[in-house]
């Protein structure tokens, strides 16, 4: 699944990036990355530099939050279309706060945080839309 316009349709149904406007998609899908890994892979662990945000594709991944010095406080357990990793788009949050643990083969969407940022402030009402949702996403890890 390489392709743009796979990518595009693909996050298009991600939680995320639900209703963004087709352009915009592509250009996210521009600078996507596809990974895989296996059973018991990280995506990244607590107090990892947080670059990337994931898009699960294929898979299941235990997300643990890490708060505190409590590094297991709470967990869930996330399946396709969801969206991990979201540290790399929040300023000045250069390290992660959790850790993601594939629970079975993966298959993920990895897009750079940072260039993430520069394509939604091209598209003021798709950043708007998804900084709400990511805000809606951060309360809910940290409120259960």
């Amino acid at each position: 699944m390489n392709d743009i316009k796979q990518t595009t349709e693909v996050l298009g149904r991600a939680q995320l990036f639900h209703g963004i406007a087709e352009g915009t998609l592509a250009k996210i899908a521009g600078i996507a990355d596809h990974r895989e890994y296996d059973e018991g892979d990280a995506l990244y662990q607590l107090g990892d530099t947080a670059d990337d945000i994931f898009v699960l594709v294929k898979g299941r991944v235990r997300f643990t939050l890490g708060v505190s010095n409590r590094p297991e406080s709470g967990h869930s357990i996330m399946t396709g279309r969801m969206v991990i990793g979201w540290a790399a788009l929040v300023e000045d949050q250069p390290r992660r706060v959790a850790t993601a643990v594939c629970l079975e083969p993966s298959t993920v969407i990895a897009v750079n945080g940072k260039q993430l940022l520069d394509i939604l402030a091209e598209d003021a009402a798709a950043g708007f839309v998804v900084m709400r949702r990511l805000a809606s996403m951060i309360a809910r890890n940290f409120m259960t």
